[in-house]
C-alpha cells in the first residue's frame, strides 16, 4: 500500500520538534492499540479492526486515496472512543438496557486531535463523525434503511436526522464531500475476518500530517510559525524609549545599536493599564486585556468583595503562545526576575523549565523543570531590589543556550533600577550597559531576539523632588460623603519599594452607582487627572476586560500619581528617590526590537505596533 508524503525530507524543523511529534504518534497508536480490542458496538469485528478497515476504504477510494488527511480522518474518526478522557464521557444506554457506546465522542477526539496539533481538515473531519450520519439520513432514505440495528439506535442519542434548514447549511461546507465519504466508509467498515493492512501500515502517514500542521499554531485567530533556530524574546521592564535613546547617542549600547542599525526597530505602544502583569500576559498571549482576562497586578473580586494580587493564571482566558509552542514540541523556557509572573507564564507548561530569579534558591525539578538554580549558574539569587535580578534572568538565559537546552526563550526583567534613576543616571547607564553586554552573548546563540518592554517609565515628582500624589478615595468621600468610593490601585504587588503602590490608573466601586455621572463630572475637574471615565467607556477604549472593571476608570496627568487613602501607602518606601512610575497613557511607549531585518520592509513601516506584537515579530516577520 503506497501513500503519498506530504512534506519534503528536507524542510527545516527543530530537531525537539520532530522527537516529540514521533513520541506523541506513539502515545496515539498505543491508545488504539490498548484500546481496540474489544467489541464494536455489538459488531463482529474489535474496534480497532473497525478503524483499520475504514482507513483502508479510503485509501482505494478514487478521490480520496492520495490526501493522507482523509484516509488518516477515516483511521482516527473513533480516536474519541480509544483515549483515557473517554471514560468520563456519559454513556448511551437504550431502554433496555444495551450500551451502545458514549455520547459526544465525536467532539472529544476532535477536542484531542486539536490539542496535540494536527490540521483543521483532520479534526474537522473526525468532528464530523456523527453530523454526516444526520445529514445522510435526512437526505437518504436508502442510507438510513441500510444502517445497522445499533447505529440506528445509536441515532436517537445523537439527535436524529437534520432538518432541511441543517441540511441546507450544511450544503455551504467545502469539506462536506470528504466528511460524508468518512462516514460511508465507517458504514462499510465491519466485516468479520476482512484482510486489510494492520495499524502500523499507518504510522508514518500520521508522523507526516503531524509534522506538517505542527510548523504553525493558531492563537485567538492569530497563525504563528514555529521556530525553526532558537529564538529569544525579552521584556525589559520600564523600558521607556527615553533608557534606548540616551545610552545610543553617548555610545553606551553597541549591542542595542547594531540591533538598530542591521535588524528591526519600532516604537509600540502597551497594554492599558500600563502594569507588568497585563503586558506581560499580553506579550504571551499576543492579544490586549480584553481577550486574555488580566488586567492589572491586583484587583477587587466584585462575587467575594475581596482583593487580591494576581499570582497565577486563575484569571487567564485562553492558552498562551508559549503553550501551543510547548505542545508542538518546542522546548520552551521562560525566566523571570519577579515571581508574582512565574506561575502566568508557567501556564500549560509542565515539565518546562520556568522559574524567577527571585526564589532561585528555592527551584525544584517537579516544580520548575530545573533545580540547584543558584549552584548551576554560579551565582547566589539577588537581592529582590536591585538590577542583578535582572542580570540573573539574562545569565540563566545564556547558559540554557549554551547548554543547548532550550529552543524558546521568554526572559522577562524587573525595573527596580527605572523606578529609582532617570535616564542618563550612572545606575541606569551600568544596568543598560549590562543588559547589552547580555545581548552581545545571547546574539552569538540565538539567531533571532526580539525585545520589548512591558510599559515606559515617568518622573512623578515635582521640581523638589517630593511625589505629585492625590489620595482620590479621600478627596471623594469628602466631596460625597463616608465609602461613597472605594479606590483600587491595580499596580499594587509585592514590590512596594519599587512604587509603594502608587500609578497612574486606578479603578474606583461606588457605594451609590446613581452618583457615577456626579463622580465623574468632579473628577474631571481635578487637576492631576487627565481622563476619567465610566469602567464600560474604558474598557471598550482601553481594551480591557468589562466584567473586571470599576465603576469608574481614572487616568493621572504624566507627572501624578493617584492613590487610595494616605494611610493605604507607606510613603517610606519611595522617599529616597524622586518617584518614578507608570500605568497610565503617558506610559504606553516601548520600543520594540528585532536583531534581524522584516521580511516586508513595507507593511512594517505601515502598522500600528504594539508591544504583543513582539512574539510575532520574531516568529512570523523575521528574515
Amino acid at each position: 500500500m503506497k501513500m503519498k508524503r506530504t512534506t519534503p525530507k528536507t524542510e527545516q524543523r527543530l530537531a525537539s520538534v520532530e522527537e516529540h511529534t514521533r513520541a506523541t504518534i506513539k502515545t496515539l497508536f498505543q491508545f488504539l492499540r490498548a484500546r481496540g480490542q474489544g467489541d464494536y458496538l455489538g459488531e463482529q469485528v474489535t474496534q480497532l479492526e473497525h478503524s483499520i478497515q475504514c482507513a483502508y476504504l479510503a485509501v482505494q477510494s478514487p478521490k480520496h486515496g492520495n490526501d493522507p488527511e482523509v484516509i488518516l480522518a477515516a483511521l482516527l474518526h473513533d480516536v474519541g472512543r480509544f483515549i483515557p478522557a473517554a471514560e468520563k464521557m456519559e454513556k448511551m444506554i437504550t431502554p433496555d438496557g444495551q450500551y451502545i457506546g458514549r455520547q459526544s465522542h465525536e467532539a472529544l477526539g476532535e477536542t484531542y486531535l486539536r490539542q496535540i496539533g494536527f490540521s483543521e481538515n483532520v479534526h474537522k473531519l473526525v468532528g464530523a463523525h456523527v453530523m454526516a450520519k444526520r445529514y445522510l439520513v435526512a437526505t437518504d432514505q436508502s442510507y438510513y434503511d441500510a444502517l445497522s440495528e445499533t447505529s440506528k439506535r445509536t441515532l436517537k442519542f445523537q439527535g436524529g436526522g437534520y432538518s432541511t434548514e441543517q441540511v441546507r447549511e450544511a450544503q455551504q461546507d467545502p469539506l462536506l464531500e470528504a466528511k460524508l465519504s468518512v462516514r460511508r466508509w465507517d458504514d462499510l467498515a465491519k466485516k468479520p475476518k476482512w484482510k486489510v493492512p494492520d495499524l502500523e501500515a499507518y504510522e508514518e502517514l500520521a508522523y507526516q500530517c503531524l509534522i506538517d500542521s505542527r510548523s504553525k499554531s493558531t492563537l485567538h485567530l492569530k497563525e504563528y510559525n514555529l521556530p525553526t533556530q532558537p529564538m529569544v524574546v525579552i521584556c525589559i521592564d520600564g523600558f521607556d524609549p527615553e533608557y534606548l535613546k540616551s545610552g545610543i547617542e553617548r555610545g553606551l549600547l553597541p549591542t542595542f545599536k547594531k540591533f538598530l542599525d542591521s535588524g528591526f526597530h519600532a516604537t509600540a505602544r502597551s497594554c492599558m493599564p500600563s502594569f507588568t502583569n497585563p503586558n506581560n500576559v499580553s506579550i504571551i498571549t499576543g492579544v490586549p486585556p480584553s481577550t486574555h482576562g488580566i488586567a492589572g497586578n491586583f484587583f477587587l473580586d466584585r462575587k467575594t468583595g475581596e482583593t487580591r494580587m494576581i499570582t497565577d493564571d486563575s484569571l487567564l482566558r485562553g492558552s498562551t503562545i508559549l503553550e501551543q509552542m510547548y505542545q508542538r514540541g518546542v522546548r520552551v523556557s521562560a525566566i523571570t526576575a519577579k515571581d508574582k509572573l512565574r506561575k502566568i507564564l508557567g501556564h500549560g507548561l509542565k515539565g518546562a523549565i520556568c522559574f524567577s530569579s527571585e526564589r532561585a534558591a528555592d527551584c525544584t525539578l517537579a516544580e520548575n523543570g530545573i533545580s540547584d538554580v543558584e549552584q548551576w549558574l554560579g551565582q547566589p539569587a539577588p537581592s529582590q531590589y536591585s538590577g542583578d535580578l535582572s542580570l540573573f534572568v539574562l545569565d540563566a538565559g545564556i547558559k540554557l543556550l549554551q547548554e543547548k537546552r532550550s529552543d524558546f526563550l521568554y526572559l522577562t526583567l524587573s525595573d527596580y533600577i527605572q523606578h529609582k534613576y532617570e535616564p542618563g543616571s550612572n545606575e541606569a547607564d551600568d544596568l543598560m550597559g549590562a543588559i547589552d553586554e547580555r545581548l552581545r552573548r545571547l546574539a552569538a546563540l540565538a539567531p533571532v531576539i526580539g525585545i520589548t518592554g512591558d510599559h515606559g517609565m515617568s518622573r512623578k515628582s515635582n521640581e523638589l523632588g517630593e511625589p505629585n500624589i492625590f489620595f482620590l478615595e479621600e478627596v471623594l468621600n469628602a466631596e460625597f460623603g463616608p465609602n461613597a468610593s472605594w479606590v483600587i490601585c491595580p499596580i499594587t504587588d509585592p514590590f512596594v519599594r519599587h512604587h509603594g503602590a502608587l500609578g497612574s490608573f486606578v479603578r474606583i466601586y461606588l457605594k451609590d452607582i446613581a452618583q457615577l455621572g456626579s463622580i465623574l463630572s468632579f473628577c474631571e475637574s481635578l487637576p492631576y487627572v487627565e481622563v476619567a471615565l465610566s469602567g464600560q467607556d474604558a474598557a471598550q477604549i482601553y481594551e480591557m476586560p468589562l466584567d473586571q472593571e470599576g465603576d469608574t476608570v481614572v487616568i493621572s496627568k504624566p507627572h501624578a500619581v493617584i492613590g487610595s487613602c494616605k494611610a493605604d501607602h507607606d510613603l517610606s518606601k519611595v522617599k529616597n528617590h524622586p518617584l518614578r512610575s507608570h500605568g497610565g497613557l503617558s506610559e504606553q511607549e516601548v520600543p520594540l526590537i528585532m536583531s534581524k531585518p522584516v521580511n516586508n520592509w513595507r507593511r512594517a513601516e505601515a502598522k500600528d505596533w504594539r508591544n504583543h506584537d513582539v512574539v510575532d515579530l520574531v516568529l512570523n516577520w523575521s528574515i
